[in-house]
């Protein structure tokens, strides 16, 4: 992302999306992954630290945060002081193959960008996940979005100013494209805009395994439908 699109992300995400939810992203993934106390873990896309402050409560006390963004970096050194921090594109990570027991990757912050940048992604976090070790990824579910493909939402934020955002859903490419606008109290105006490729479970299957990781359970673990919110995958590197 770009300078403005972090900044947009992160005045809007802090407001929108409080402690408590990630506090409940955190405890799922950790549920899911089954990773001791202590263990080298990673979250992937970190942004500014939100699910890094979940895992330091929840009893991982020096979580890895990589993310590409300065500016989020900057943010998550404060918001969660003991994560060790490193500034990486996911598709090239500076880690040591092998050195990490559990990956984490929230809001599909892997998929922004085309299919071939998430084999990418999935194909590092492989590299640097030990034989064993899993990766717990949370994503959208395509079928909610196909049912709804245009969307608009808007609101006067107190302290930040108004917010406008509008997606649009290509079922052919499975790419939902967001614009956010961020106008301040003060007159300025901020967009940006972000495309995230959703996938539904077979291809996120086939994707993964093609990284060297095979899908072991999907949560919720009924069948997907229109309603469901979205998906919460654990990924196990193949031995």
């Amino acid at each position: 992302m770009d300078p403005i699109a972090d900044r947009i992300f992160l005045e809007t995400t802090r407001r929108y999306a409080p402690p408590r939810l990630a506090r409940d992203d955190v405890a799922i993934a950790l549920h899911l992954a089954q990773v001791e106390p202590g263990k080298p873990i990673a979250d992937l896309g970190c942004g500014f630290g939100r699910h890094l402050a979940a895992f330091i409560e929840q009893g991982h006390p020096h979580p890895l945060g990589v993310d590409r963004s300065a500016l989020l970096l900057d943010e998550a050194r404060a918001q969660a002081r003991s994560a060790r921090l490193v500034r990486a594109d996911l598709r090239a990570l500076p880690l040591h193959a092998g050195s990490i027991a559990a990956a984490f990757c929230f809001y599909s912050s892997m998929f922004l960008g085309s299919e071939s940048d998430a084999h990418g992604a999935l194909r590092e976090a492989a590299r640097i996940l030990r034989p064993g070790g899993t990766l717990v990824l949370t994503t959208d579910n395509p079928l909610r979005l196909a049912v709804r493909p245009r969307a608009r939402y808007e609101e006067d934020v107190a302290g930040l100013g108004h917010v406008a955002e509008e997606s649009t859903w290509d079922a052919a490419t499975n790419v939902d494209r967001v614009t956010k606008t961020l106008t301040t109290a003060g007159g300025e105006s901020l967009s940006a805009t972000f495309s995230i490729r959703y996938y539904a479970p077979p291809h996120l299957s086939a994707l993964a395994l093609a990284a060297g990781l095979v899908l072991r359970r999907l949560q919720p673990d009924a069948p997907l439908t229109e309603e469901t919110p979205q998906l919460i995958a654990l990924l196990e590197k193949v031995p």
